[in-house]
């Protein structure tokens, strides 16, 4: 089978999608990627319960309970593809017992069905994209959520295996690039000690081919484009290749309007390139969007946003706009305990910038 018409392809290869089904599957990838999680999961519940057997259906609800977890515990805040982010930096969290439950429910079905029909036909081009998908989601599960390093190794690895496979069996096939691609990445972005390690298991890495097989997926795939682009956002921010970041993620933008974490990380990026007034102008459209009714940027973190305007504006001397930014952050949307520590500490670094310069400054000159 053409690994086009795995588009398309239902529980049995000689099974066409019908239309109904694509459209829901498409308004559920759009509520997905807009981060509207709770339509997303009542679309691909839906899409579930009418063909149980569609690995790709259950993938597309794991992935929206998985998300939808991320966001509950404060991840989907902006810097999502920074290793900076605070989140991966912290404990384990503390997953809502429900959504996890959902997730390994429909993940288990996804890996259950697919390899049941690899038992039959180890060729099956569906299934070996459907299983590496799913093992692939296991993973960043396993790593993000419950930071267990081992089996998100052991999955991933299950899952550049199966799409590698499928790779093999039609080169054409672009979205079968993406996992191997990134795990490649990661593999040749490890310190010497661990590549040597990972050797003896089987596993080689690359970086540029890494990042070759990725770009491929983004430019080419059909089920997996979009996951391609932020993942290439990821590496390419990792890299430092700032223009390239960006373009991807301005793509994302029109892509998908209702999603505020994509403007944010154009604000982001631009801080990270060192293009600081770039960066305000970003944050400070993001806020104009959010009080202009912006559909879907309600739940921007607005304190977050606060923040980092007031250290942009420290940064930049302009101390009297870092003060209302900083003072804005307490009980804003989005703040937490960690958060107002911080802003505490740096309003008091503003507040002392400020009595040293009316110290210096001559009274005459004070407004």
């Amino acid at each position: 089978m053409a690994c086009a018409a795995i588009a398309e392809a239902g529980p049995q290869e000689t099974t066409i999608r019908a239309p109904a089904s694509q459209e829901i599957e498409n308004q559920g990838l759009d509520s997905f990627y807009s981060l509207e999680y709770d339509r997303a999961i009542e679309l691909f519940q839906k899409l579930r319960e009418s063909e149980p057997g569609n690995a790709a259906f259950s993938n597309h609800l794991a992935a929206a309970y998985f998300y939808k977890q991320l966001l509950v515990a404060g991840v989907l805040q902006g810097d999502l593809f920074s290793s900076s982010n605070k989140f991966f930096r912290r404990k384990k969290i503390e997953p809502d017992p429900a959504l996890a439950n959902n997730f390994w429910g429909a993940n288990n079905a996804a890996i259950s069905s697919c390899e049941q029909r690899l038992r039959k036909n180890r060729k099956d081009q569906t299934a070996l994209y459907d299983c590496g998908v799913a093992y692939a989601g296991r993973s960043a599960y396993l790593g993000l959520v419950e930071r267990s390093k081992l089996p998100a190794l052991r999955s991933a690895l299950k899952a550049s295996d199966y799409h590698g496979d499928l790779a093999r069996l039609d080169p054409g096939c672009y979205d079968a690039y993406l996992v191997p691609g990134i795990f490649e990445y990661v593999a040749g972005s490890l310190p010497g000690s661990f590549k040597f390690l990972l050797y003896f298991a089987g596993v080689s890495g690359d970086k540029e081919r890494g990042i070759q097989r990725v770009e491929s997926t983004a430019k080419w795939g059909t089920r997996s484009r979009e996951d391609a682009r932020i993942m290439l956002t990821v590496i390419y921010r990792r890299e430092k290749r700032y223009a390239e970041a960006r373009r991807n993620v301005e793509e994302l933008v029109q892509l998908f309007p209702r999603n505020y974490i994509y403007p944010l990380e154009l604000a982001s990026l631009h801080h990270g390139a060192g293009e600081d007034k770039e960066a305000i102008a970003a944050y400070k459209q993001v806020l104009e969007d959010v009080g202009r009714g912006r559909p879907g940027f309600a739940a921007a973190p607005l304190a977050r946003i606060h923040f980092e305007l007031g250290q942009l504006y420290l940064k930049a001397g302009e101390l009297e706009s870092a003060k209302v930014h900083l003072a804005q952050v307490p009980g804003s949307a989005g703040s937490n305990p960690e958060l107002e520590i911080e802003d505490a500490a740096l309003r008091q670094t503003v507040e002392e910038a400020l009595r040293v310069k009316h110290a210096t400054t001559p009274a005459a000159a004070l407004p």
